[in-house]
């Protein structure tokens, strides 16, 4: 297939896009990034601002698919710009990839991210994606209303697949680094009791569940998380036992968060336990279901 990526230079879209040139597919890139060229002869870049609504139209030429995964950092400070940036970042992007859609009269298969961050917190409920209550947080926001620009793509009779993603473990960036380096210095901790639900989804599975809906032509919603989610402090000891030390330090409390990362502390604490019952439904199969096989992949020695 010819498939447009967006996001292409994150911790998904960079291992994404590595995944479908050694599978064959052609590449179109869209990117803010003015200089920005890959090294291989199966991508091609074109420039675009959602910010200013600007698209290169060129880059919609002979595709099947749009992998839509653009969107400002969420793990940084929640300053009144930094929220603007956080949703415009994704709604605008998809509202112009929409219209450039609508101009070139494609029924593409649009895949576009979401997370689960869209469900409330709760240390007790288990959601699938027929959930309908939203968090009333930030995050919730932005997720609600990014799925809500996805779906736009329906009345253009295009394929929509939805993909809330869970907390992506990876040994080449994100949470996973963050939270393994305190461990192996020995000073690891959880944050509050620990006894929040994390609902995560190695890297790995992630980019076959993409393909997996691509490949299959699956449209709907996906929870893009493994069966079996975990306590904070269960992750937290895996990663330590890993690393054969010992973990002592208390949860981390709220206010000490508070003061250092302001109101984006608030996700750190959120409970959500997301169980992937639609891809489960469509015989997808994980290759790592449980934590510790995960954590043992991502730590295993090069």
């Amino acid at each position: 297939m010819k498939i447009l990526v967006t996001g292409a230079t994150g911790l998904i879209g960079s291992a994404l896009c590595k995944h479908l040139r050694t599978t064959g597919h052609s590449i179109h890139v869209l990117t803010t990034r003015p200089a920005w060229q890959p090294k291989d002869n199966q991508t091609q870049v074109f420039r675009w601002s959602p910010e200013k609504q600007q698209i290169d139209e060129a880059a919609l030429v002979g595709i099947d698919a749009i992998i839509n995964l653009a969107g400002a950092k969420i793990d940084q400070r929640w300053t009144t710009a930094a929220k603007q940036s956080i949703m415009q970042s994704r709604t605008m992007s998809t509202r112009l990839l929409f219209e450039a859609v609508k101009r070139s009269k494609k029924h593409v298969h649009f895949i576009c991210a979401s997370a689960i961050g869209i469900y409330p917190s709760d240390l007790t409920a288990n959601y699938v994606e027929t959930e309908s209550k939203i968090s009333k947080g930030f995050a919730g926001k932005v997720a609600h209303l990014w799925e809500k620009e996805a779906r736009q793509f329906e009345s253009l009779s295009c394929r929509v697949t939805i993909l809330r993603i869970g907390l992506v473990l990876s040994n080449a960036g994100g949470a996973f680094v963050l939270l393994s380096r305190p461990v192996r210095w020995g000073v690891g901790a959880w944050f509050g009791n620990g006894k929040q639900w994390q609902s995560w989804i190695h890297i790995d599975d992630l980019i076959q569940m993409i393909d997996y809906c691509l490949i299959n032509k699956l449209e709907g919603c996906f929870n893009a998380t493994a069966p079996n989610p975990v306590q904070q402090r269960t992750l937290i000891k895996t990663i330590a036992k890993r690393l054969r030390v010992p973990q002592f330090l208390p949860g981390i409390p709220k206010f000490v968060m508070a003061f250092a990362l302001g109101e984006m502390h608030q996700v750190l604490y959120e409970s959500v336990w997301a169980t992937p019952k639609n891809v489960l439904d469509q015989r997808f199969s994980f290759q790592f279901p449980d934590i510790s096989s995960c954590v043992y992949d991502l730590m295993k020695p090069k």
